[in-house]
């Protein structure tokens, strides 16, 4: 009876191991497994894709990717895609993330780690990533899927053979679907990971969570025990998209991990993928450039959307369809029936489409249709953009024009009848009190909303333009401009720069009106670095520039230029651009009054000379850089002449004020510096 058993176990034995298929059943050592926390909105995140990809590609056959999309980086704005799954949040919540992107190596605990979980930063992967490699596992895993492309059912054949004994009797087999060359949007890609940014702009995500065949937490393996083998069948219908992003059938992958419970992963791989392709079936690759023309000038707002399509295939295709897509608005379609051979492109146009004032983008895409003998399998060069481009009307919207920036919605680039200009991408738009807990971000804090340039997160150098479409000045005179600014400096030494420029040639040519720039443009106390400087009421400043120059002019355009240079923030409100500005008393204050302050610093008194070439009232006070009024010097009118004022500065402490002019309709701030 004994020997009778021992040779039925032996047969056993033997039977079971024939009956495994694919997996190998020699001792090997571990596969890295990383499963990269990420998000759309995650400036660094890029550079974790690419650290990431570049252990991958070090390690060919050794390294798994599961890029999980979660956390608040994740959570789309309004028409952005939704890429987080109902799995991701679990497992990064049991990694103790710290800050992204972050990631996990096999779910082991390393001393490098965030928050004392497994997650750790980008920079310890590959170190954690070769300590893993190194390591001898117990089992290894495989598996086989196959795709039938015209039901979507997925079918993976796992499993896992082990060749020593767990340490640990429960572990889990976890079958994990994929998806690679998924389009949409990703702070930071240009910057930190530049070759998976696409031609419209998007960027191209790699070995995205999907789904979980086996759950959130995987399968129970029965036996963990040298020589047994684990093997198992999972089906799953592939729906047509998860939160609206469709599931490209061609660029999905699978991978399988087998870890101890829900944390150590004991070693992992890569599903061998074939796709099933239904008789009568023909594969090709369609791919799309385009060579539209680029509008001229900013009011060249009539463009001719073109794409050319080129058939890579070894076969002619007789039937496909091309789109466009202005920004985001409803896809324009063609159909086109006519034969296209291997190796041959075509160009096709569609009707001239005029577009709107703002920073546009056109979208092309190419395309199969349902119903016929023809499906794409490489839809990862179906897709062209024109590049952003800029445009506004070409014809003028009024003949004057207030523009108090009230009414929109926080982080609107540009108002009404304006574009902005932002080449570097900065953060430069309307702001309102959500950043302030309610306070006014207005001119002298009577109204909610402004217009920044956040230099608190700008380089030396960077700019932005606030430009304003023409207005017609051809049946006015005096024209003038007034605006309210606030902004303060970092230190007291920086140099930003505000520019009014003014175009009448849209925007070919530009003419420098006014600048304002260091301490000059400065109307508060140095912020310092470590926050952004939010306006109070006493931080704001008035200035007035004279556009007389252009009276009798049809196609007069203003700009507001910020240029950074060290400083913090730049606000603008209340702008206003209208004929009769340029009255004669302002004229006289503006252009006629030259002042001087000397000695300049000064310690006790100091002296006013006024030379004024018409007669002017004028109220003349010293304010401190807060806008608080300190001292009354004088008021009245004042003759045509020189005027030599002396005013006292023994109660002034030792800093920058400003002596302002006020007249009737105008003023005007001169700087100086008192130094005991």
């Amino acid at each position: 009876m004994k020997k009778l058993s021992t040779l039925t176990a032996a047969l056993f034995c033997v039977s079971y191991l024939l009956a495994q298929n694919f997996v190998s059943t020699t001792p090997e050592d571990k596969n890295v497994v990383l499963e990269e926390f990420t998000g759309i909105y995650c400036t660094f995140c890029p550079d974790g894709h690419l650290k990431a990809q570049q252990l991958h590609d070090a390690n060919p056959g050794d390294v798994v990717l599961i890029n999980i999309h979660t956390g608040s980086y994740a959570n789309p704005n309004p028409g952005d895609p939704d890429f987080k799954t109902p799995f991701g949040s679990a497992i990064a919540t049991q990694s103790n993330v710290g800050g992204y992107p972050a990631g996990t190596v096999n779910r082991h605990q390393f001393t490098m780690s965030q928050n004392g979980g497994t997650a750790m930063s980008r920079a310890d992967w590959q170190a954690a990533g070769g300590q893993i490699l190194t390591q001898p596992s117990c089992v290894n895993v495989a598996a086989e899927a196959s795709l039938n492309i015209s039901n979507r059912e997925l079918i993976v054949d796992v499993e896992a053979y082990y060749t020593a004994n767990s340490t640990s009797t429960t572990n889990k087999i976890n079958v994990v679907l994929l998806q690679n060359n998924v389009e949409g949007p990703q702070t930071g890609g240009a910057t930190y990971n530049p070759s998976a940014m696409l031609p419209n702009g998007n960027y191209n995500h790699q070995h995205m969570l999907r789904h979980m065949l086996t759950g959130q937490w995987g399968d129970d393996i029965p036996a963990t025990t040298t020589g047994s083998l684990f093997q198992n069948t999972y089906t799953y219908t592939i729906p047509a998209d998860l939160n609206g992003i469709a599931y490209d059938l061609f660029n999905l992958e699978v991978a399988v991990f087998v870890s101890e419970g829900q944390q150590e992963i004991l070693n992992g791989n890569m599903a061998n993928m074939t796709q099933i392709t239904p008789p009568g079936i023909n594969l090709i690759d369609l791919s799309a450039t385009t060579n539209m023309t680029m509008p001229t000038s900013l009011c060249d707002n009539q463009i001719t959307p073109e794409i050319t399509v080129t058939n890579n295939s070894g076969i002619s295709v007789d039937t496909f369809e091309v789109s466009y897509t202005l920004n985001t608005s409803t896809p324009v379609t063609q159909v086109v029936y006519s034969s296209l051979g291997p190796g041959v492109n075509t160009t096709i146009s569609f009707p001239m489409v005029t577009i709107p004032s703002g920073e546009n983008t056109i979208s092309y895409s190419t395309g199969t249709i349902g119903g016929t003998s023809f499906i794409d399998n490489v839809p990862n060069n179906n897709l062209a953009s024109s590049g952003s481009f800029n445009t506004i009307s070409p014809t003028a919207f009024a003949t004057t024009h207030t523009e108090g920036f009230e009414g929109f919605a926080n982080e609107t680039p540009a108002p009404n009848n304006a574009l902005l200009l932002n080449p570097q991408g900065h953060r430069v738009f309307i702001i309102d009190p959500t950043y302030t807990q309610g306070a006014y971000n207005g001119g002298f804090a009577a109204t909610p909303n402004s217009f920044r340039w956040q230099f608190a997160q700008m380089s030396g150098g960077d700019y932005a333009d606030l430009v304003f479409a023409k207005l017609d000045f051809s049946n006015s005179i005096k024209n003038g401009l007034t605006y309210s600014y606030a902004h303060a400096q970092n230190n007291g030494f920086d140099n930003n720069r505000l520019q009014v420029l003014v175009s009448t040639d849209c925007g070919a040519t530009w003419n420098l009106e006014s600048e304002l720039s260091g301490n000059a443009l400065a109307t508060t106390a140095p912020a310092g670095v470590t926050s952004n400087f939010y306006p109070t009421a006493n931080a704001w400043a008035s200035d007035t520039v004279d556009l007389s120059a252009y009276d009798g002019n049809a196609e007069v355009m203003v700009a507001f230029k910020g240029i950074c240079a060290g400083g913090n923030n730049l606000y603008i409100d209340d702008i206003s651009i209208k004929d009769g500005m340029i009255s004669s008393s302002s004229e006289s204050l503006i252009n006629n009054i030259n002042e001087n302050i000397y000695p300049n610093p000064l310690s006790t008194t100091g002296t006013l000379q006024l030379n004024i070439e018409k007669s002017e009232y004028l109220e003349i006070a010293i304010f401190d850089v807060l806008g608080k009024k300190l001292q009354q010097i004088e008021s009245g009118n004042y003759a045509k002449g020189i005027h030599n004022i002396t005013f006292d500065a023994t109660n002034l402490e030792s800093g920058t004020y400003f002596v302002r002019y006020t007249s009737k309709e105008i003023m005007k701030n001169v700087k100086f510096v008192v130094a005991h």
